[in-house]
């Protein structure tokens, strides 16, 4: 697999608005000892490259971006309807930024997991204090950077 799925791709595009009902997408790392590590990213934190390519996500947890520097190896949950939506990510290229790490994953493996039933995400409501106190607009400037050296690279 070389393409993040369009139905993943779909739900993690564009920047979540002020005052709405959001997914929280669960990444999960490994950690030292080789326990699982999870973090929440919003669409904040996470874009889909325009060619469907990479996923950029940006990640501010220090434990998670110890995990990603030893283990280049994620997987990514998001739900939409009825569907979990499993993708294994591997770190391709990472950015090294004050107290963030900008990454650029591919997606190694994806599984549509699915038994009809309604399913519930994570979620949160967003305001304008958890932009600030998550630095959003931090987070739109190091996915633009990534959307630029992936391109660059790419070409």
């Amino acid at each position: 697999m070389s393409n993040l799925p369009e139905e993943v791709a779909r739900l993690v595009a564009g920047e979540p608005p002020l005052d709405a009902d959001e997914q929280a997408f669960p990444l999960l790392t490994v950690d030292r000892d080789g326990y699982p590590h999870t973090v929440l990213l919003s669409r904040a934190e996470l874009e889909p490259a325009d060619d469907r390519a990479a996923l950029y996500a940006v990640v501010a947890g220090a434990g998670t971006r110890a995990n990603l520097q030893r283990h280049p190896y994620a997987a990514l949950l998001a739900v939409d309807g009825t569907v979990c939506h499993h993708l294994k990510l591997r770190l391709v290229r990472s950015l090294a930024l004050d107290d963030v790490l900008g990454c650029v994953f591919t997606a190694v493996h994806h599984k549509r997991d699915s038994l009809g039933i309604p399913l519930s995400p994570l979620g949160f409501r967003t305001t304008g204090c958890l932009a600030e106190l998550e630095g959003w607009h931090r987070s739109a400037a190091v996915l633009t950077r990534l959307r630029t050296i992936h391109k660059g690279h790419s070409a």
